[in-house]
């Protein structure tokens, strides 16, 4: 190949093979940055699905605290003092 060959050559294909090599680069790129973006999105996912999850405890909570405070009869604190009066009167 004479050196005007190659030039023409490169001229003509040159933007093709930079192409290829670009898109080959790219996707070498993604090849090995895969593992980062996948926990990348897999932490975005987690972060949009915070305010669900935080309604879901929050009611949660709600209902233990209901559990633990007097309210007249009905919940475990209340359960635990009136066996507690009853134990005592039995002494």
């Amino acid at each position: 190949m004479t050196p005007e060959q190659a030039v023409r050559f490169f001229y003509d294909y040159g933007p093709i093979i930079w192409t290829v090599f670009i898109f080959i680069a790219v996707v070498a790129l993604l090849v090995k940055a895969w593992p980062a973006i996948s926990r990348a999105v897999y932490i975005i996912d987690i972060i949009n699905g915070l305010p669900a999850r935080l309604d879901k405890i929050e009611s949660r909570i709600e209902g233990v605290e209901r559990e633990v405070k007097t309210n007249g009869g009905s919940s475990i604190k209340d359960a635990v003092k009136r066996v507690e009066e009853h134990l005592y009167s039995i002494k």
